[in-house]
């Protein structure tokens, strides 16, 4: 089958490839987690060897799939030693020499290998190309698929890369209530009850998605996908392992592809197909797939279940007592129809060998999303400090500590600010004039606004308006980014986009009359992003991220 060469990204989740005719654009991710994919060991010397669990042996039946799953087998590597070398100090090169270690090449079991192509940018990027092929038996490539893991940044643990353990490199977990505008790539993604994510939602592991919750894209996991009662995504999954669909109307609009199992609960529903690299179980009262399944195990109708097309199934066809399937059940076994109440509307062949029973398309490769690139740069010496309840106009330039003691009102203008930290109390208004320009804000350390601040913005250099009430396109021209942490308490607020390297929290209720807690966008390289109850945004990404990540 076509497959799709992942590429890197930056902070926009391009959309993940469709099957289906479905091309609607539902913008980028908002909020970004980057953290190492679970690592399949150290190789050491000689020829290494690596295997598919059985589900995905089973899927990987073509040598374009065959070659497919000996690509991600090498970007999982890279990723592997790229942070055993960095956690242990290497240089750079020394990742480059042991990357290219047996000119690059890894035979896998089964016909399989993968190749490396790495090149040292600078001083702390290198670039690395991983292509899988399936070889014929005179070891020749007749199927390659190729992974530009585009570039990365390479900092050895003792010259300050990240140490953050692997246990702490969580994802966002999207509050309840809340609705993201634009989409989540993480490590792990949590949706909490009755929460919306307008676009798709990327995992390097799983996804859960809870009640009521909604995704308005696809969702693409490196693990298991669950839904929870009553939740929705609006396009297809794509998982390697398990992907479970919740009773009470759940729904995915698009199509199930699955490395493992799937389950699709009572009164849940596939709009699509489903794809299984293991078994298909629908559940009773209305469980529907509109249609066909393909699966390497059995399949299953329960009470009142129904496929609307044909089932194709390389174990056995089980249709209890009120299951339907309106069109051909094909199985490599055999095919159990109650008498008292199931149906097969068109015929049924068993001991089917394929063709021309149809096997399970594999899922497809998630996108590549790389963190974006934090800057380097110092803070100044001269600390500003303002005493509680007066105002200072801060001129751009690099400073020490920015500490405000509460009902201050803070100004910046047009232009580069440098900070060792800032420190907001409660009470304060946070103005911004942007009359002249961009406004860049970076922070050496953390950056902590206390509840109820206010933020106020002036595209003329005089008049101040509450960030709802001006355009809000108006913060594509303010970035903040911190080597820290970033928090704003109570019923915080932001304008513009923030880059964190380690957490962001917006903690506190919901904005008044559920005005967007942030115009703007929020990413983090290795920390964690809690978002608050009721929690909303409008996406705008900031001129500074656009030009430099």
């Amino acid at each position: 089958m076509p497959r799709r060469t992942a590429t890197t990204r930056f902070i926009a989740t391009a959309r993940i490839a469709r099957r289906a005719l479905r091309s609607s654009s539902r913008g980028g991710a908002l909020l970004y987690v980057i953290a190492s994919i679970v690592l399949l060991g150290v190789i050491g010397g000689g020829v290494a060897y690596f295997s598919s669990s059985s589900s995905t042996s089973q899927l990987a039946a073509t040598r374009a799939e065959q070659a497919y799953y000996a690509a991600l087998a090498g970007q999982a590597y890279v990723k592997q030693r790229h942070e055993a070398m960095r956690t242990s100090s290497a240089s750079l090169d020394a990742l480059l020499a042991d990357l290219d270690a047996h000119s690059g090449i890894y035979t896998l079991a089964d016909n399989r290998r993968f190749s490396l192509t790495t090149s040292k940018i600078d001083a702390t990027h290198y670039s690395a190309t991983v292509t899988g092929s399936y070889l014929d038996a005179a070891g020749g490539a007749t199927e390659n698929t190729v992974i530009d893991m585009g570039s990365r940044v390479y900092i050895p643990a003792s010259s300050g890369g990240s140490t953050v353990p692997e246990s702490a490199r969580k994802t966002p977990v999207v509050a309840n209530g809340a609705t993201i505008d634009g989409g989540v790539s993480a490590d792990t993604v949590t949706l909490n009850n009755e929460s919306t994510v307008t676009g798709d939602v990327i995992s390097t592991t799983w996804v859960v998605i809870g009640n009521k919750a909604a995704v308005g894209g696809d969702v693409c996991a490196g693990g298991n996908v669950t839904l929870n009662n009553e939740s929705s995504v609006g396009g297809d999954i794509n998982a390697t392992g398990d992907v479970y669909i919740g009773a009470n109307n759940a729904v995915v609009q698009g199509s199930v592809y699955a490395g493992g199992n799937v389950t699709i609960q009572n009164g849940a529903k596939v709009m699509g197909d489903v794809h299984a690299g293991g078994y298909v179980s629908i559940g009773s009262n209305n469980g529907s797939v509109y249609g066909s399944v393909y699966a390497a195990g059995d399949v299953t109708l329960g009470n009142a279940a129904r496929v609307y097309a044909n089932v194709h199934s390389g174990g056995n066809i089980n249709v209890l007592w009120g299951g339907t399937i309106d069109g051909n059940a094909v199985a490599a076994g055999t095919v159990s129809v109650n008498a008292w109440g199931g149906k097969v509307s068109g015929s049924i062949t068993q001991n089917a060998s394929s063709p021309p029973r149809i096997k399970p398309t594999a899922p497809t490769a998630c996108d590549v999303v790389d963190a974006p690139p934090l800057q380097v740069y110092l803070a100044g010496t001269t600390n500003i400090s303002v005493s509680y309840g007066n105002a200072k106009d801060i001129a751009p330039g690099s400073y020490g500590k920015l500490v405000a003691s509460g009902n201050n009102t803070i100004t910046l203008h047009a232009g580069t600010y440098s900070f060792s930290s800032m420190n907001f109390s409660w009470d304060c208004d946070w103005r911004l004039d942007v009359s002249g320009g961009d406004i860049t804000i970076f922070v050496v350390g953390d950056v902590a606004f206390g509840g109820e601040v206010t933020v106020l913005v002036s595209s003329d250099g005089t008049n101040y308006t509450n960030m709802w009430s001006v355009d809000p396109n108006l913060a594509a021209r303010v970035y903040l980014e911190t080597h820290g942490n970033f928090t704003a308490g109570q019923s915080g607020r932001w304008f513009g986009t923030i880059l964190a390297k380690n957490n962001i929290a917006f903690n506190g209720s919901q904005t008044p009359e559920d005005k967007p807690t942030v115009i703007g966008l929020l990413a983090t390289v290795d920390g964690v992003v809690t978002l608050s109850n009721k929690f909303s945004n409008i996406r705008i990404v900031s001129n500074f991220a656009q030009a430099n990540w």
